[in-house]
């Protein structure tokens, strides 16, 4: 509505309108006779706000009037053009305006939802499976299934190609509907061989059957489709099938990302009493999309009933992870599976594995459960996860003394009512005196929590003077070990000083003596190179000139070798040329008889172009001396007529 009058917008005057005078569609034309567009607009927008008016006024009886006229007229204008979302629009406030009209009936509903269909065939397909939902809510289960098949079976060109995604709903839920009529033939006979044998029951479940199945393998959501499908399977004792369904529905790469296919899947496998390891394998899955559903609890226990640790610490990081979701931060299950772990990790000596993760996370979890306003609240709300919070600090071996304050004072008061408030006495009661005495303790709940806040802040104020004094002790200390070590430092400066000196005459010494030592050694080195250069040019000698000789005989030998294949070369050259003569000859020899066979052809096609022009002219000849002959025949019968 909002978008037609943003589309149209009027003048400050009819904005100010009241809902008094009808509205008056006049057919406006031209010279012409021909309705114009502009015209037509005007009146439809006044129409259509005076239908929002009446809308958000709850005058329902007002709005049918004017949605009755807005329809006529939409109906006499088919040939101008509409705006696509029209009819979407139209639909949409007709439904609502029946929904609150007293008097309206199914009869009413079922007239303008075909009326409309025919208007806005952009929406014919929702227009059948909203139809079918209405139905179906006034339990005319027959009449939705034949709202479903008709919006299955309609073609309308590229309009029906582009409502394909509403076609498949509308198929699966015909197959769903023929499930329904299943369940209801199911439940009426008693027991389960006599459903077997109830051919009709049987025939539902194959029409159900055969559209699930097709609706499934097509990738997409199809909850509600599968569950039904799996069920019916379930009921003919077909577990392979619908196991099979479940992990193609979970496991198939082309189908979207659903967590629930994963839930299916498990509660299934738990329903047949399959392996843990299965389980465990289809529960991983399901966390791996969400990691703070409540079958994560079911993965804790699986993975604490096997002997191994590498599931053990699954376990702990599992129901941590849960824990810092806002959701179950104040769960007392996931808060006593926690605890448990940890005390099994422990009994198995396994704490190191405990603090590592704890080391993880202790400051977001303080930040998240151990504060003290959460305390406070859960001191009052809910006591027994404020106990169950403190045994998992003990067990984390954390020694918060503030949380465990208020943890001192909750089991204070608890005895205090078991002293004062025993459970004879409190039979013996009236419902007033237990109405006061609830009263008192909460007055005396609150005294405490203020006297615990003012000793809490009283304590704070004592440590942050402490600490100041600590801080300056601290300063005073850093001082005068400052000095201390500057000190030292140039003492040791000094020194350091002194031993370079020392070190570098030292290494003066040293360097004179190795440089004499390696003169000495360079002239041995020299006299033996040059002794080992004497020998090496003897020997290079020799070999040059036995590579000499080999080079000799290697020419020789392929000089030879380039004689033999000269000659091979010139035979086969000789033997080529023969074979291009013969081939030559041959060619001719095919070529010579190629052109008698065309003279010969062509004697003969023209000796037969001759008979024909013979036959020919003999035909002629013979068809005039017959026609010459009828004409003397024609002359004598009339000579003889005359006669």
């Amino acid at each position: 509505m909002d978008d037609i009058e943003a589309d149209f917008l009027e003048d400050e005057w009819t904005h100010r309108e009241l809902l008094k005078s009808p509205v008056n569609l006049q057919e406006w034309t031209d010279d012409k006779g021909i309705p114009t567009e502009i015209y037509f607009l005007k009146s439809n927008r006044k129409c259509l706000k005076r239908i929002r008016d009446a809308m958000l006024l709850h005058n329902w009886q007002e709005a049918a009037v004017y949605y009755n006229s807005y329809i006529q007229a939409l109906e006499a204008r088919n040939s101008i053009k509409v705006h696509p979302t029209a009819s979407e629009i139209t639909w949409r406030i007709g439904t609502e305006i029946l929904r609150h009209l007293p008097n309206a009936t199914a009869e009413d509903f079922n007239a303008v939802n075909e009326q409309l269909k025919n208007n806005g065939v952009k929406n014919f397909s929702t227009i059948c499976l909203e139809h079918c939902f209405h139905l179906l809510l006034n339990g005319q289960m027959e009449e939705a299934k034949r709202q479903l098949s008709v919006g299955e079976s309609w073609r309308y060109g590229n309009f029906s190609i582009a409502q394909g995604d509403t076609k498949k709903l509308i198929r699966a839920y015909s197959g769903f509907l023929d499930y329904l009529n299943w369940c209801k033939k199911k439940s009426s006979t008693a027991g389960s061989d006599e459903a077997s044998r109830n051919h009709e029951m049987h025939s539902y479940f194959r029409y159900a059957s055969v559209t699930l199945k097709d609706i499934i393998s097509q990738p997409g959501v199809w909850d509600p489709f599968v569950l039904s499908y799996i069920n019916m399977l379930e009921f003919y004792n077909d577990e392979d099938g619908a196991l099979q369904i479940l992990e193609n529905y979970a496991y198939n790469k082309e189908f979207p990302i659903n967590p629930n296919a994963h839930v299916y899947l498990y509660q299934f496998l738990k329903r047949h009493n399959a392996p843990d390891d299965r389980l465990i394998g289809a529960l991983r899955v399901l966390r791996s999309f969400v990691p703070s559903h409540e079958l994560m609890l079911d993965l804790c226990s699986l993975l604490l009933g096997t002997s191994l640790m590498s599931d053990l610490e699954e376990a702990l990081t599992v129901s941590m992870d849960l824990l810092e979701f806002s959701s179950w931060k104040n769960d007392m299950r996931a808060w006593s599976c926690l605890l448990n772990i940890i005390k099994l990790l422990k009994r198995k000596k396994r704490k190191k594995i405990v603090l590592k993760e704890w080391e993880a996370r202790r400051s977001l979890w303080f930040s998240i459960h151990f504060r003290i306003y959460f305390a406070r609240i859960d001191m009052v709300e809910n006591a027994n996860l404020l106990l169950i919070k403190d045994n998992v600090l003990k067990a984390l071996s954390e020694h918060f003394l503030e949380y465990r304050r208020y943890v001192a004072s909750l089991k204070i008061i608890a005895e205090s009512k078991t002293k004062t408030c025993p459970f004879r006495r409190s039979k013996s009661l009236s419902s007033k005196r237990k109405q006061q005495k609830k009263r008192m303790e909460k007055i005396e709940m609150l005294k405490r929590m203020k006297k615990m806040e003012k000793e809490v802040k009283r304590l704070e104020k004592k440590k942050m003077e402490k600490e100041k004094k600590r801080l300056e002790k601290k300063e005073k200390m850093k001082e005068k070990k400052s000095l201390e070590k500057k000190e030292k430092m140039e003492k040791e400066k000094m020194k350091e000083k002194m031993e370079k000196e020392k070190m570098e005459k030292e290494k003066m010494e040293k360097e004179k003596m190795e440089k004499e030592k390696m003169k000495k050694e360079k002239m041995k080195k020299k006299k033996k190179m040059e002794k080992e250069k004497m020998e090496q040019e003897k020997m290079e000698q020799e070999k040059m000139e036995q590579e000499k000789m080999e080079q000799e005989k290697m020419e020789q030998e392929k000089m030879e070798q380039e004689k033999m294949e000269q000659e091979k070369m010139e035979q086969e050259k000789m033997e080529q040329e023969k074979m291009e003569k013969e081939k030559m000859k041959k060619e001719k020899m095919k070529k010579e008889k190629m052109k008698k066979k065309k003279k010969m052809e062509k004697e003969k096609m023209e000796k037969k172009k001759m008979k024909k022009k013979k036959k020919m002219a003999k035909e002629k000849l013979e068809t005039e001396e017959e026609d010459v002959e009828k004409k003397m025949k024609k002359k004598t019968k009339k000579s003889k007529y005359i006669l």
